[in-house]
Order: structure tokens, then sequence, then C-alpha cells
């Protein structure tokens, strides 16, 4: 009988422990104030469909941001160069309950930095990195540079793009495949095909959105020396 009791106060503990946010770590190539935009753009659509996004904002220079459906946080000075997995979730943790859009604590933080910096931040905290890409110029090759960074520095193997000026899902899927390849063949890395922000309609992104999404540890893992 005691054991019965037991697990039931366990089962309700876990029913009514706060939840952790989920995570949507993104990966700018550029950090430009079109790759902003296209993370605002994905914070509008979690909100839309009812998620509590939070925008950390690590990219720097950032201007006065106009009235939004989420809450935003000019994080890149909180978080300096050198941060760690560790002080990104301890970070996130002090961040949680105490930073609200009107409607409620946040329940997703969307992470948008330098994707080496990001894989710094996120590393054992994450299992996959979403990069908001460019098709065009070095656009493709830069991405590319910035995967193999990451994977040697921090062993990610999972990715998914969102390429900003492909102009439609068929330019972008083009893009995308010659990425995927190549990461394939040489570092055996993963690349989800996540679409061309121009050519994605409001239900579509926001359900992509939410697809993106992973649970948070408040801890990361330990890396293995």
């Amino acid at each position: 009988m005691f054991e019965v009791a037991r697990d039931q106060a366990a089962g309700l503990r876990r029913l009514f422990r706060p939840q952790q946010p989920s995570l949507l770590p993104l990966g700018c190539t550029v950090g430009d104030a079109a790759e902003r935009a296209g993370v605002e753009a994905i914070a509008n659509a979690l909100a839309r469909a009812g998620r509590r996004p939070l925008f950390v904002d690590l990219l720097g220079r950032a201007n006065r941001a106009p009235p939004s459906s989420f809450a935003r946080i000019d994080a890149d000075a909180l978080l300096p160069e050198g941060a760690q997995a560790r002080d990104f979730a301890r970070f996130v943790e002090s961040l949680a309950g105490s930073v609200s859009d009107g409607r409620g604590a946040f329940d997703v933080a969307l992470v948008a930095a330098d994707p080496l910096r990001l894989a710094d931040l996120t590393a054992g905290l994450a299992e996959r990195i979403v990069l908001v890409a460019r098709t065009r110029g070095d656009g493709l090759a830069r991405t590319y540079s910035q995967i193999k960074a990451m994977h040697l520095a921090h062993g990610f193997r999972a990715y998914c793009t969102v390429f900003l000026d492909a102009g439609s899902r068929a330019a972008a899927l083009a893009s995308h495949r010659r990425l995927a390849d190549t990461a394939a063949r040489f570092l055996g890395a993963a690349i989800e095909f996540g679409g061309a922000h121009d050519a994605i309609d409001a239900e579509r992104f926001a359900g992509d959105a939410l697809r993106w999404l992973q649970p948070i540890a408040v801890r990361p893992r330990a890396r293995a020396h």
C-alpha cells in the first residue's frame, strides 16, 4: 500500500512539475537584418500556432524592436563569446518564469546566433540545428563550411535548412540537394529540407516551426574527453 501511495505521489509531482521550454536553435549563416527578420517570422508563426515564443537574439547590432506577438531579449552581452552549453542552460533556466509576452511565461526559446557560436551553446542540449541560409553568391559554400565547423567542434550531424533568397520552393530544393549530398558524402551529416521562406504560407510555416522544436534539458550532457 505504501509503495502504491509513493507511486501516486511521484506521478502527481510529474504532472504538476513546471515543464521546461522547448528549444529551437537557429544558426544564421550571415547574421544580417534579413535573417533576423526570418527568425522573427518563425517566432510569429509559433505565436499564431498558440505557443509563447521567446526570441533570444545573439546576432548583435539589434535596433529597437517594433511591437510583436512574442517576447524578445537581446542576449548578446549576457552570453559573451566563449560561453558554453552549461552557461546557456543556466541562462535559460534563469529566464524561465521571469520573461513573459503578456500571456504567460514563454514555452519556446528561439536562439538565433552565428552557427558555430550556437553549436558551442547548445552542444548536448540540441540534437539538430536549423540553419537560416542563402543560395545566391557564396551562400551554399558558406553554409557548408559552417556545417563542417560545427561537425568538427561538437559532432553535430543533424541539420535543417531554410533558404531566404531562393525565390521558389523548387529552387530551394535544388540548392538543398547540392548541400545535403555534399554534407552526407564528406561529413556523414543529414540535412532536412526546410523550404524557402518566401514560398511558405503562414499555415505551412507554423507547422514546420512546430516540427523543428526540441525538448531542452536544464543541464547539458557531459562531453566525452
